[in-house]
């Protein structure tokens, strides 16, 4: 994990560090999504096909949280595959 300092300009912009950019692979054109939990400021690079999948959890997370509320359990084994637990969890 590359770790470095870097400051907000009066524009509030911030400078990615080019040795934090080069570790990441982080070109001009990247784009990210930047998110706010309790004063942490964290960027997630993001593609169609991340944001994809990205959306896919969040929809199975709130399902999720549906069957909970509803009183529905499901156990898993630890030696499952996450495949198999999504299936459970989709079922």
């Amino acid at each position: 994990m590359e770790v470095a300092i870097t400051k907000m300009s009066e524009n509030g912009q911030v400078v990615i560090p080019s040795e934090i950019r080069k570790d990441a692979g982080i070109t001009p054109s990247t784009k990210f999504i930047v998110f706010n939990e309790a004063g942490n400021i964290m960027l997630k690079q993001i593609s169609k096909e991340a944001l994809r999948q990205d959306l896919l959890l969040i929809q199975k997370i709130r399902q999720s949280e549906d069957q909970i509320k509803k009183g529905k359990l499901i156990k898993a084994d630890a030696s499952m595959s996450n495949e198999e637990i999504d299936d459970l969890l989709m079922a």
